[in-house]
């Protein structure tokens, strides 16, 4: 019998399959059980992801978003973030060697690409004057993932039409995961936690306030970086309200603004707060021109009205933000705030680490174990024990210094403006009204994450990473789209490919 060799891969897995099958129901062992049917699994979504390789990239995506992995190490479990990485990737390039998956030419995305080694380079290199080597390992090796990561998305996703796909798997699974911390409040089961993907905690919020107030941490497990999820995940939401033709999906996603909002402000994450604002400010008084002016001073009045009728918590949480305006902050407001002074306090020692270690920083992860050593010259905070950065560009600037800090500026920088040069090459195309708002939507979730981030250190960057993949996946789509009708243009042939 001749078999081919693109058939030989498929019967091999189906053999293995086979006998992984026999192995796990005829053995009496519960643990041999166990792991020949989770490898019998794995075969099986190898298999898929051959066929269908986005469906390996929207795996990812809900494998990142409900931060799956670290609940299951919490209970005593292996992750399945890693294996699932390797698993991806293999599939696809298995995939690629057959039919041809890998996009060819990636000129678009090629700075980005660059930045993101280079940042890779630094970071790696800053081992090399880290205190704590373990640490610094640990967050390599994470980067690294996360850059795998970013290369099985695009390489994954090849198609308009699963790109969106992505991004509607990034709205639905995260008000999936906002409608489980709306039933805890709403029913007060605050006890049932859904093997951790809605976690809850009591955290005193308010200065001179002893009372603890119930803070949403989602599947995070921190209120304040949930929120900052929650902050970047709005824009894809509001720009599906304002540009989604279907009245259904309409109502829809306005449903889902309702929940996600009422979980941001549930986290009381001040810093989640300010992201939604300028997110909102950019989409409606930036972005969105041909909104009627009288709804928009509308929505400001109704805004001015609610604010004050919200619980006193949420709208006490809110004021608290003056504390960063110059009046506030040049009479010293900041450090009447608890919290505030606790992060500038961080923040400034963070720059104290950078001016003593220009170059490559203390070394990746190693903010923590040097806290102490230059809080106690600062003198503004008296901790004991170890802190976090609080701010993802003092910690970059603090643990890889200026060699990772201009890589990772490049990587924001070129980003930004490949997202920019994508929309710019199809103005006043009809691909614009298909893929204008989309592309404009994810702009504004990278920069709701961004401005979060200057209160947030970086344990949860994997999220960030998932918008990069997505951004640098639009960019090659747009690009070889642009090409293609280039082409049938230069040809002078009638056929045009739809992309919806």
């Amino acid at each position: 019998m001749n078999i081919r060799n693109n058939d030989f891969l498929y019967l091999l897995l189906s053999i293995s399959l086979a006998g992984l099958a026999a192995i796990a129901l005829g053995n009496s062992d519960a643990k041999v059980g166990l792991y020949t049917a989770v490898g019998a699994l794995g075969i099986v979504f190898t298999l898929a992801i051959i066929i269908k390789p986005s469906l390996g990239a929207n795996i990812l995506i809900i494998a990142i978003f409900t931060n799956i992995s670290d609940n299951l190490t919490d209970r005593g479990y292996p992750g399945v973030v890693k294996p699932l990485v390797a698993v991806v990737f293999i599939a696809i390039m298995v995939r690629n060697y057959y039919v041809g998956q890998l996009p060819k030419d990636r000129k678009k995305t090629v700075f980005i690409e660059v930045f993101l080694l280079l940042y890779f380079v630094a970071v790696a290199s800053s081992y090399l004057v880290a205190s704590n080597k373990e640490r610094a390992m640990a967050d390599i090796l994470d980067l690294g993932k996360d850059i795998v990561i970013i290369y099985t998305i695009l390489f994954a996703i090849r198609e308009w039409t699963s790109w969106k796909q992505a991004i509607w798997l990034i709205i639905a699974t995260t008000a999936i995961l906002c409608s489980l911390g709306l039933y805890q409040i709403v029913s007060g089961n605050y006890g049932q936690d859904f093997f951790g993907l809605a976690q809850l905690e009591l955290q005193g919020v308010f200065d001179g306030d002893n009372s603890s107030t119930l803070r949403i941490n989602g599947p995070i497990g921190d209120p304040n970086m949930w929120g900052q999820v929650i902050a970047a995940v709005m824009p894809l939401v509001l720009f599906r309200i304002i540009h989604e033709p279907h009245a259904k999906t309409k109502f829809f996603t306005m449903g889902v603004a309702g929940i996600l909002l009422f979980v941001l402000l549930n986290t009381y994450s001040r810093g989640a707060y300010l992201a939604l604002l300028v997110v909102v400010f950019l989409t409606f008084f930036v972005l969105e021109k041909k909104i009627n002016p009288f709804v928009i001073i509308a929505g400001i009045g109704l805004m001015i009205l609610v604010i004050p009728l919200l619980p006193q918590s949420y709208s006490a949480r809110f004021q608290s933000l003056t504390a960063l305006t110059p009046v506030s902050t040049n009479s010293g407001g900041v450090y009447q705030d608890g919290s505030l002074q606790g992060r500038s306090s961080v923040m400034l020692t963070a720059l104290s680490m950078f001016a003593d270690n220009p170059l490559l920083g203390v070394g990746a992860g190693n903010f923590k174990n040097n806290y102490q050593k230059y809080n106690q010259i600062l003198g503004i905070e008296f901790e004991y024990g170890e802190r976090d950065a609080h701010s993802l560009y003092t910690q970059v600037l603090a643990e890889t210094g200026i060699l990772g800090s201009i890589m990772f500026l490049g990587i924001l920088i070129s980003l930004m403006s490949g997202l920019s040069k994508s929309l710019k090459s199809i103005k006043g195309l009809p691909d614009y009204k298909v893929y204008g708002p989309w592309i404009i939507s994810l702009q504004l979730a990278i920069v709701g994450y961004l401005v979060a981030s200057t209160f947030l250190h970086n344990d949860y960057l994997r999220y960030f990473w998932i918008l990069v993949a997505l951004s640098v996946t639009v960019i090659q789509l747009v690009d070889e789209q642009f090409n293609y009708r280039e082409r049938a243009s230069l040809f002078g042939t009638s056929f045009y490919r739809r992309i919806t």
